[in-house]
């Protein structure tokens, strides 16, 4: 899994991006050692939030920030305004996630009359 380049893209990714709409994505990912629960070896959040920091939509695999059961499904997505339910994401690729957000990124930001623009700065070139 080490070796995946596509993983290694999402790590590389990582951190805080704004918008010029005022909301931000937040990426974190990082290399874990593979179990049932997150057998690709990435522990992974993509995360839309608005101006408050409060989280509009995601897709992770983490169970330390929002409290899900051990049982639970791990890969899975916070959709908006479904807040503390999870659903079920069939993670198949990195690439695959990183689109599936971005897509849905862009969706959301249309729904709601919002820029989707990001705003470009030192650490995001």
């Amino acid at each position: 899994m080490f070796g995946d380049v596509e993983l290694s893209n999402l790590i590389d990714m990582a951190g805080v991006y704004r918008m010029a709409n005022g909301w931000q994505v937040v990426i974190r990912a990082e290399w874990v050692d593979p179990t049932p629960q997150q057998p690709h070896g990435i522990d992974y959040a993509l995360i839309l939030q608005d101006g408050s920091g409060d989280r509009l939509f995601g897709y992770d695999n983490s169970h330390a920030f929002d409290g899900a059961n051990e049982d639970d499904c791990w890969d899975h997505e916070h959709r908006a305004g479904r807040t503390g339910q999870r659903f079920r994401y069939g993670f198949v690729s990195a690439s695959k996630l990183i689109n599936d957000f971005f897509d849905k990124l862009g969706t959301h930001c249309a729904a709601h009359g919002v820029s989707s623009e990001f705003i470009v700065d030192d650490d995001h070139a």
